[in-house]
């Protein structure tokens, strides 16, 4: 009698919780056990921000629906978070009744894995969570742990992330330490040299290298043209005086993120849409500095032993490495603290020793393992408070 594969169904919104889920997702395609089902939505569906969806096609995965939720002409607000969450819920309601998965595999902190994660449990469907339990102090983290709250199993992590679920009523049988599957990408891809990237994106392999990713605070939205604007500043004086250089990257489509695009658009710096995964992973190995704030400088720069500048708010109570340097919003304390990521030789030896509190070992073999094997709680959660 053949073995009837467990269905998992993914979902993914953009490039960062893709690059996350990848891993997974291919254990889970070599899984004699498992089925992978893919649904595909938000920003990997648009022109203007690299069309991210050809990336995951190239990759070699099949894509068993699309579920457009934004537009290239949306306004640049929360208004057109609230509706692409609406359009989500209402898409995902039809999607996963057609195609009846055994888990909805949902992730981290964006809106279209809220909406799964509560589609899940309507339709009486497991949910599997990745990374819940983590804190950051905004938005973001009030929809990872509403996830939480709609999930039956938890994959986290980091140690203070599990007794964090626990914390919220979870069952602590269903809470599993796997540690952040993005770190499998760095054990496992070929890496570039600074030369074949400086030819790729226009660099030169002589000067200091500086990666810059600074995303919108949604709980900030008012004031993200003057915080790009004092980054800006700081990474035009740093690179004129220092003789370095920056490469950056596109903010995402949270509320200010086209604020951001068109500030990054006009500065003068060398701006591309999207950097495929595994050079940005490239990138990082031979940077100087990661200056931003985006959680890369939080869950892997910490495995290259990267100096990272963190600015404002962000990642504000996250768990993190020895190789970051905090800053606010401010020009002059930005380009002090890359002076320091840059030139200080007892912080860059700091760094270069730093151990990632997310480092786990073959999160992706760890979670398929438990995917495939574990019996599944009662749909209907009790919660232990």
């Amino acid at each position: 009698m053949r073995l009837k594969k467990r269905k998992i169904l993914f979902i993914t919104e953009r490039r960062a919780d893709y690059s996350r889920l990848k891993p997974i997702m291919k254990a889970v395609q070599e899984s004699k056990k498992l089925k992978l089902l893919l649904l595909v939505t938000g920003a990997h569906l648009l022109k203007n921000l690299g069309q991210t969806k050809k990336v995951i096609e190239d990759d070699g995965f099949k894509i068993d629906s699309t579920l457009p939720i934004f537009s290239n002409n949306d306004q640049d607000d929360g208004v057109t978070m609230v509706k692409a969450m609406g359009k989500a819920l209402l898409g995902m309601a039809d999607e996963v009744s057609r195609l009846k998965p055994d888990i909805i595999f949902c992730g981290f902190d964006l809106g279209a894995h809220l909406a799964a994660a509560i589609v899940g449990m309507h339709l009486n469907i497991h949910v599997a969570h990745i990374q819940g339990g983590e804190v950051s102090g905004t938005i973001d983290e009030v929809i990872r742990h509403a996830c939480t709250k709609f999930a039956h199993l938890h994959f986290v992590a980091s140690k203070q992330s599990a007794r964090r679920i626990v914390m919220l009523g979870e069952d602590p049988r269903y809470v599993f330490l796997v540690g952040s599957p993005s770190l499998d990408t760095i054990r496992h891809i070929k890496y570039f040299t600074k030369n074949e990237l400086a030819k790729k994106y226009g660099l030169d392999p002589n000067k200091k290298l500086i990666i810059f990713l600074q995303h919108p605070v949604t709980t900030e939205v008012n004031r993200v043209l003057s915080q790009i604007r004092e980054s800006l500043k700081a990474l035009k004086e740093i690179n004129k005086d220092c003789e370095t250089q920056t490469i950056a990257i596109y903010s995402n489509n949270d509320a200010g993120g086209k604020r951001i695009v068109a500030e990054l658009r006009k500065s003068g710096i060398s701006v591309v849409p999207h950097i495929v995964y595994e050079d940005f992973l490239s990138l990082m190995k031979v940077a100087d500095a990661l200056v931003g704030n985006s959680s890369a400088g939080i869950h892997e720069s910490s495995s290259f032993g990267l100096p990272t500048v963190n600015i404002g708010t962000r990642q504000n109570l996250r768990e993190r490495g020895n190789n970051i340097v905090n800053v606010g919003y401010n020009s002059k304390s930005i380009v002090r603290a890359i002076r320091r990521a840059l030139f200080d030789k007892n912080f860059i030896r700091r760094a270069k020793k730093s151990k990632n509190p997310y480092d786990h070992g073959d999160t992706a073999k760890k979670v398929v393992k438990i995917l495939a094997n574990v019996k599944l709680p009662p749909i209907q959660k009790v919660l232990g408070f």
